[in-house]
């Protein structure tokens, strides 16, 4: 059957697409809805929807802006996301149709310099059909907390004793002070915001979750030098690293990770948990101060709007599970 598919103000037509999400299965699609849409439409987002005969949205994928920098560079990347069809409607070619058309229309409107997302296993031949490349994997990465199993790596890696001070609340100035502090060299990593955070930082997808600002220990009055979201695995003695930023002139991702560790293991936890791209120097900083790469996985998928975009190789960026489409 033949589909219409058309761009569209995801706002003004979120009832539509609330309604499709809903009859498949996904109650609490509106209220991420409603949490995230508005900001990313404002910030020049929107949706595709794809109609059957009678006029029903039966498909729908959503593009959020995302802008990623380094001490060279500025690009602007669009993060696909939200990418679902009606039972009746769900096969490879349409889905591919949805996301060509997609691309095409971003190609055509400008201003974007590579389109991103990280599929599932369902949709990943969707996306390679569709022109994506896959740049890498996102993996994920566990410390055991054991005192002398850290002891141990503590000594291999060498880091900085830091000051570790826990914040809770969006809107805590320490932790806008922090961003503007905290800025990128040869990372290559996501612009971070409060209004960026607070589409994510409530709701059911993130229980318990609360800011760890770092800073040097030899110096009190030294700036925030490092910032960690961070949040307590509901029934597990798990903490899992959300996002986490810091200056590389001031602080070692060491010492970052150690300090991060120390403060989990102060509150009982047993196990630190981080999400990143495998390829990256994070990653193999990670193996040295004794994480262990664990078998969950997902592939981050690339393509590029341009011919003169000039990407980073992977090893300099610097992702976390903040950085991908599970809203």
């Amino acid at each position: 059957m033949t589909l219409e598919i058309e761009r569209c103000d995801s706002v003004a037509y979120g009832g539509e697409i609330k309604a499709l999400f809903l009859r498949n299965g996904y109650p609490a699609f509106p209220a991420t809805f409603d949490r995230a849409y508005p900001g990313a439409v404002s910030a020049g987002g929107a949706s595709w929807v794809a109609r059957n005969n009678r006029g029903t949205v039966v498909g729908h994928q959503g593009v959020f802006p995302r802008v990623f920098w380094d001490a060279r560079r500025v690009l602007r990347a669009a993060l696909f996301v939200d990418n679902l069809f009606d039972p009746t409607h769900r096969n490879f070619w349409s889905a591919v149709e949805l996301c060509r058309r997609t691309l095409a229309d971003l190609f055509d409107a400008g201003g974007v310099d590579f389109a991103y997302t990280d599929p599932t296993p369902g949709s990943f031949a969707v996306l390679r059909a569709a022109g994506f490349k896959t740049f890498g994997t996102l993996q994920r990465f566990a410390l055991p907390l054991h005192g002398v199993y850290l002891g141990l790596h503590r000594l291999l890696s060498r880091p900085e004793p830091l000051a570790v001070t826990r914040v809770e609340g969006l809107l805590d100035r320490s932790v806008a002070e922090a961003l503007r502090a905290v800025q990128p060299r040869t990372q290559f990593r996501g612009q971070r915001s409060l209004e960026l955070y607070a589409t994510r930082l409530s709701g059911v997808t993130m229980p318990g979750w609360y800011w760890l600002l770092l800073r040097s220990q030899r110096d009190a009055g030294a700036p925030v030098a490092g910032l960690v979201l961070a949040r307590c695995v509901p029934g597990r003695a798990v903490l899992d690293v959300v996002d986490v930023i810091w200056d590389q002139a001031r602080l070692s991702a060491a010492s970052v990770m150690h300090a991060v560790a120390r403060a989990a293991r102060a509150d009982g936890l047993q196990k630190l948990s981080l999400f990143t791209l495998a390829e990256s120097h994070l990653a193999r900083c990670l193996e040295r101060c004794g994480f262990v790469r664990r078998s969950d996985t997902l592939p981050l998928v690339l393509h590029p709007m341009h011919q003169n975009v000039a990407l980073p190789p992977a090893q300099d960026w610097l992702l976390t599970s903040f950085d991908g489409s599970a809203w």
